[in-house]
């Protein structure tokens, strides 16, 4: 007897789990952003409303070691997920190759998103928008870049805040 998962659960099972634990990793990687993106504002709120306080320094320092614990739990989550997916994808060419959901290739992953857009006739800043979906940001990657937008802040507002006290 065999203690291996597949020997036990169907494919449909396996495809199932990796869908619902790559959907987990999604949902948990937005809680987190907005957890990180709430505490970072509001310590920068406290650190504006502390201007000229002795107290700006910390929080200039505990504000960037939250927005590099945030670029962190992104990078985690990512892995995350980009581990699941590749799951999805084995498990989908086990259970039917010819589904391509999660097991397209990049071609052809362009060519459904431009056909839907085609179908759409969009005009004006819809059609200029729609040029921007075809180059495909990454949604998780903007929020990596956030926080080291708030990396680079903090970075800034420490130094102002160290050259200020000279």
């Amino acid at each position: 007897m065999s203690d291996r998962p597949e020997d036990s659960l169907s494919k449909k099972e396996i495809y199932k789990i990796a869908l619902e634990t790559r959907n987990m990793e999604i949902d948990l990687f937005w809680k987190r952003s907005n957890y990180f993106l709430v505490l970072n504002t509001a310590v920068a709120a406290g650190f504006f409303l502390k201007a000229g306080d002795d107290h700006q320094l910390p929080l200039g320092l505990f504000g960037l070691i939250i927005a590099l614990l945030w670029l962190f739990v992104n990078a985690g989550g990512k892995f995350w997920q980009s581990r699941w997916e590749r799951r999805l994808h084995v498990a989908e060419e086990a259970l039917n190759p010819e589904i391509k959901l999660f097991s397209s290739d990049w071609a052809e992953i362009n060519k459904d998103v431009k056909e839907s857009i085609d179908f759409s006739k969009h005009s004006g800043i819809r059609k200029c928008l729609d040029y921007l979906v075809l180059n495909k940001p990454s949604v998780s990657f903007m929020m990596e870049l956030l926080s080291i937008a708030f990396i680079i802040l903090w970075v800034s507002l420490i130094i102002l805040e160290v050259l200020s006290c000279k």
